[in-house]
């Protein structure tokens, strides 16, 4: 059984920012990520938003962040899914599909995953014309028509974004009305339900 100071579980950019914090702070660190290091970043083919890089692909911008916590001296095992948790007491377990590890600290930084619609095209066209965040992606669609699917606080926040953005914004509900759209005013576009 290894033994760590702190196991990272998630290896998206927070992960490999805490992993990279832990090291320099005398931590002796491993990262544990189910998939590829980088999270959902590595699955954009173009970022224009991130500071310090004023284009670069997602794969080679999860692969420059992979590469600095690495540097530092953080482990990362990637395609390591966790199976197991114990948690209680001083010394926590962490178990794998691979090995059985220890430590003082467990972090969890599993991010996020992106609800899909399930619809023909949807996955072929990821990332060119389909997009699942409309502040990050919005100015790719100045001037076009877009499609908001949704019925809550993020599809009508991204519906008033991309109406400064887009010559039309058409919503379309997944219920019958929107759900939590609290404080939202829509204007100046067209709002289908389904």
């Amino acid at each position: 059984m290894e033994n760590w100071d702190v196991i990272i579980i998630g290896g998206g950019s927070a992960g490999l920012s805490a992993g990279i914090y832990a090291v320099r702070s005398g931590l002796k660190t491993l990262i544990l990520e189910e998939k590829l290091p980088g999270g959902t970043i590595a699955d954009a083919s173009l970022v224009v938003n991130y500071p310090g890089f004023a284009e670069i692909s997602g794969g080679e911008l999860a692969e420059k962040l992979a590469s600095h916590t690495k540097k530092v001296g953080a482990v990362i095992h990637d395609l390591e899914p966790v199976t197991e948790l114990e948690l209680m007491g001083e010394t926590k377990v962490v178990k794998t599909s691979r090995a059985t590890y220890e430590a003082k600290t467990v972090i969890f930084s599993t991010g996020s995953h992106y609800k899909e619609l399930g619809v023909k095209g949807e996955k072929e066209f990821r990332g060119r014309g389909v997009s699942y965040c409309g502040v990050c992606d919005g100015p790719f669609f100045k001037g076009k028509r877009v499609l908001v699917i949704g019925g809550g606080n993020s599809a009508c926040i991204t519906t008033l974004y991309l109406s400064g953005l887009a010559s039309q914004v058409i919503v379309e509900s997944v219920m019958d009305h929107f759900l939590k759209a609290s404080g939202c005013l829509l204007l100046a576009v067209e709002i289908q339900p389904a």
